[in-house]
């Protein structure tokens, strides 16, 4: 009951919107402020909302052959929900993004996620003015190519090829200002080098200047996972052999002096005495 409850708000929503959308969804004269509609449906076949005509929606299929959106499709607004969808308001300062009619609705009246992206570029910019000669923390690629089989399997509609360019995947890893930063050769050229090792590993597959992850991917990062548990606990044991080694070692020394004053060697009231009037045990003591 609650699914179809849901559904039916979210196609309430979809009729309220979708001339909205179909109004600024083509790039007028300011071309920093209009939505594209991305969807894919349970065929994984990718489309891009074109127009809104007497309750249907027109959407252009992409085709991989022509490299374009081609075949038209008329569906329902019913249709048109049962599909996944990524609504992109494209701005000045970068394209804001949001997985869902509902969660665009909610940002249309709140401006929540544009005053995000606000406070995200103001970020950026401190960074880059204040912190432009530190280094930012450095990716192994163990972490780059993790990162990369994550956006590959939460590929977003918007995005029509799987593979990622070195641009891309910079912005991944640094942000949207990572070119205002001091450092941004550096970042380009250890972000490539990163690639390319992964690529001679065959973990990624270059094309067109694209990478493309591949299934041995899932592996390497497996067997890497695999050596950090063993390599963690066998800290742990040092660690854990470390800690019996000072218990061992103060047992001793403790028999040790219980040995020496009941042979009479050492007095051990003499002893607490003294270790008593030193400053730092006679400070700990008055806190006790």
């Amino acid at each position: 009951m609650s699914d179809n409850k849901m559904s039916s708000l979210r196609q309430k929503v979809w009729r309220k919107h979708l001339p909205r959308l179909v109004h600024r969804n083509t790039r007028p004269e300011n071309p920093y402020n209009y939505y594209s509609v991305h969807l894919v449906d349970v065929a994984n076949h990718r489309y891009l909302l074109e127009d809104y005509q007497e309750g249907f929606a027109l959407l252009t299929r992409w085709d991989y052959k022509s490299h374009g959106y081609t075949e038209r499709h008329s569906v329902s607004i019913a249709e048109l929900d049962e599909m996944q969808v990524e609504i992109i308001h494209h701005r000045r300062y970068g394209p804001v993004s949001f997985a869902g009619i509902i969660a665009f609705t909610f940002n249309y009246y709140t401006r929540f996620a544009y005053a995000k992206s606000l406070a995200s570029r103001g970020k950026g910019k401190l960074v880059s003015a204040f912190f432009g000669n530190k280094e930012l923390k450095s990716r192994d690629r163990i972490a780059l190519l993790n990162l990369l089989v994550n956006e590959y399997i939460q590929q977003p509609p918007s995005q029509l090829n799987s593979g990622v360019t070195v641009n891309e995947v910079i912005e991944m890893l640094y942000g949207r200002l990572w070119y205002k930063h001091i450092r941004n050769e550096e970042f380009r050229r250890k972000v490539t080098l990163l690639l390319k090792s992964l690529v001679i590993t065959d973990d990624l597959l270059l094309r067109d200047e694209r990478y493309f992850v591949q299934p041995k991917s899932v592996a390497t990062i497996a067997e890497h996972e695999k050596e950090e548990r063993r390599n963690k606990q066998q800290i742990k044991i040092q660690k854990n052999i470390v800690r019996l080694m000072l218990v061992i070692t103060a047992a001793t020394l403790l028999i040790t002096l219980v040995l020496l004053a009941m042979a009479g060697v050492v007095d051990l009231h003499k002893i607490w005495v003294y270790i008593t009037n030193l400053k730092p045990f006679r400070i700990l003591f008055k806190l006790i």
